[in-house]
C-alpha cells in the first residue's frame, strides 16, 4: 500500500510542480546522472524512429536503492505529464544504480522523459531530458517497429 500511496501523493503534487518540470534541470548534489531510451530495433522514414503503440527500453542511473518515477511531458506543456506510458513507472534502482522500464508512447509529437527522485517524506527532484525526442505514427510488429512520420 505504501508505493500506491507515495505513487498517489507524487501524481497529486505534479500540478504545482509545473514550472519545475519545465526547466528540469538537475539540482546540485542530484543523483540521477543520466536517462537513456533506446531506439531497439525501430526503423522507418521518421528521423527519430520511434513510434506510438512501440516499446523502448528506458535506463535511469542514479544512486542504488533510490525510487524513480518516470513521465512523458508532451512538448513544452508540463501539465501533459503522464506516467501510464512506462510499464512500470515507478521504479528502484539496483545495484548497479541502473533503474529500467519500458516507454510505450501514445501519442506523436515532441516528448521529453521526466524523472522524480523520490526523497524522505513527500518530497521529490525533478531531473529531465533536455531535447525532446520526436514520435511518429509506429505500426507494431513485435520486436520491430515501422515509424511514419
Amino acid at each position: 500500500m505504501r508505493k500506491s500511496n507515495r505513487a498517489a501523493a507524487t501524481m497529486a503534487s505534479l500540478s504545482a510542480l509545473a514550472a519545475a518540470i519545465a526547466v528540469a534541470a538537475p539540482h546540485a548534489g542530484a543523483t540521477v546522472t543520466s536517462i537513456r531510451v533506446d531506439k531497439g530495433q525501430s526503423f522507418g522514414s521518421s528521423a527519430d524512429a520511434r513510434g506510438t503503440g512501440c516499446s523502448y527500453p528506458v535506463t535511469v542511473n542514479t544512486d542504488p536503492g533510490k525510487t524513480v518515477v518516470l513521465l512523458d511531458q508532451i512538448g513544452d506543456d508540463p501539465q501533459s505529464a503522464d506516467y501510464k506510458q512506462f510499464q512500470p513507472y515507478e521504479l528502484v534502482a539496483d545495484a548497479s544504480g541502473a533503474a529500467r522500464t519500458t516507454w510505450i508512447p501514445d501519442r506523436k509529437g515532441p516528448h521529453k522523459i521526466v524523472v522524480l527522485e523520490l526523497l524522505e517524506g513527500d518530497d521529490f527532484e525533478v531531473y529531465g531530458l533536455r531535447n525532446a525526442m520526436n514520435v511518429g505514427t509506429g505500426i507494431n510488429l513485435g520486436p520491430a517497429c515501422v515509424v511514419l512520420p
